[in-house]
């Protein structure tokens, strides 16, 4: 099977940000697990997860539990042709650069106690991409911002 096209401030395929629960359940089918995530002063996002398909999507309060994000942990989905789970972080550098993704940020977690994890953040984009041991293990996206306040919701 060829991998479905991870597309940023976008979704993957008939999935788009700012789809509710209902709307995305039409495509996807019935998730394997659900959870509420509690972030504390009020704020909260009901998050799903699809385990056969390996993606996980986030419904937040604060966006009227519109779809805010993403996070792929299999290699059924690539971004920008070459980037997916399992590729090497070597193989992440060189993809990162023939993308011409831009300026990113890179936090390596050991000091925080996750030896071995890195990650990479693409603000602009609104990508994550999480490695674990050298090798990827996940790939979050949300939508883009238009400022600090205002999601640049794609056409649905």
């Amino acid at each position: 099977m060829k991998p479905k096209a991870i597309l940023p401030g976008i979704g993957f395929g008939s999935i788009k940000f700012g789809m509710e629960e209902h709307e995305a359940s039409n495509y996807l089918g019935d998730p394997d697990e659900t959870e509420v995530q509690d972030y504390g002063e009020g704020g909260k996002a009901n998050v799903l997860y699809y385990d056969e398909l390996g993606i996980s999507i986030s419904y937040d309060k604060e966006e009227d539990f519109r779809l805010t994000e993403i996070s792929f942990e299999s290699d059924k989905f690539v971004l920008y042709n070459t980037i997916k789970v399992g590729i090497t972080k070597d193989e992440l550098l060189k993809a990162i650069k023939d993308a011409k993704m831009g300026d990113y940020e890179h936090e390596d977690l050991a000091s925080e106690g996750f030896e071995g994890k890195e990650l990479f953040t693409f603000e602009e984009e609104n990508i994550n991409i999480w490695v674990d041991g050298n090798v990827v293990e996940s790939i979050q996206i949300g939508p883009k911002w238009l400022d600090d306040e205002t999601i640049d919701w794609p056409e649905r």
